[in-house]
């Protein structure tokens, strides 16, 4: 996905987080019940314009509706983590915040320094599960390793008690940045791996598994997993509501670890990229009609 200057694949990918503190357990359970544990949200349109504040309030509304209660961003464009807050509160819901500050290879002090201060201004600093340095910045070649931890340590020195860490794709993502993570997380997409809708939640669960082999010590999040409504197949995926609306059910019902879904709305503004499905992987259209109302309203 592009945005502006930032742009966030659709692959897999990790995120991990350190902190000041010893990271709390992962809270499997923090979920309303039958909802989703968290999704992906830009807090943008699906054309690509910031939302305003009314925008992002509603969609939190609806978030909170369907039981989301934890939500991962990518940057700070578009004001989008004091909206996000302001909204949350606003909804007095117990919801949670992976904030982020997007790493590109240029003004990237700029994207820090926002990151601080919004994170600062924030009174209820349970919100803020964990702050998230980049998005894949060394598989893209935006940064090198010892860059990124450079970022990450600036960020821990400034923050109290909140896990600081990074996202980038399982083999891009070097064993001296793993040392200095409290907490793992990765974007699986069964999609990509050409796995049958069916065999999509263990697919995920068996792809988590292996993972957890290269960082065992940590706790781990699924950063990204989703699939698409539309586009062509890769092997056994077959894009489709009815493919989209089987994965979220399985999620739902089977799936016992900490995960986002990705996404929360069509990005039409995005290139159509591998398949043609990077426009579909929104739980609503671009007109925010649900593209699966008996299981997300």
């Amino acid at each position: 996905m592009h945005f502006s200057s930032l742009v966030i694949s659709g692959l897999t990918a990790i995120v991990c987080a350190t902190g000041l503190v010893q990271a709390a357990p992962v809270e499997v359970n923090k979920r309303a019940s039958k909802g989703l544990y968290g999704i992906t949200y830009t807090a943008r349109t699906s054309a690509g314009q910031c939302q305003t504040y009314e925008e992002v309030l509603a969609t939190i509304q609806r978030f909170n509706k369907n039981g989301v209660m934890n939500i991962r961003t990518y940057s700070q464009e578009c004001g989008q983590l004091p909206n996000i807050v302001k909204a949350i509160e606003a909804t007095n819901s117990q919801m949670t915040v992976m904030a982020a500050a997007w790493i590109g290879g240029s003004d990237d002090q700029t994207e820090i320094n926002t990151l601080l201060t919004n994170v600062k201004n924030v009174q209820n600093k349970k919100i803020i599960k964990s702050i998230m340095i980049g998005n894949e910045a060394m598989f893209s070649n935006y940064v090198s390793a010892d860059t990124l931890v450079g970022y990450i340590n600036q960020v821990k020195k400034q923050v109290q008690g909140i896990p600081v860490g990074t996202v980038d794709t399982p083999n891009t993502f070097p064993s001296n940045l793993i040392a200095a993570c409290d907490t793992i997380g990765v974007n699986i997409h069964p999609y990509f791996g050409g796995v049958n809708v069916n065999q999509a939640g263990s697919n995920l669960m068996s792809q988590y598994n292996a993972f957890k082999g290269k960082a065992s010590n940590k706790d781990i999040f699924i950063t990204e997993t989703g699939w698409p409504s539309a586009g062509n197949s890769d092997g056994s995926a077959v894009p489709g509501t009815s493919g989209l609306q089987s994965y979220v059910e399985q999620l739902t019902s089977s799936v016992t670890i900490p995960y986002y879904f990705f996404e929360s709305i069509d990005s039409n503004w995005k290139p159509a990229g591998a398949n043609g499905v990077e426009n579909h992987w929104g739980l609503v259209d671009a007109s925010g009609k649900s593209k699966i109302p008996s299981v997300y309203q």
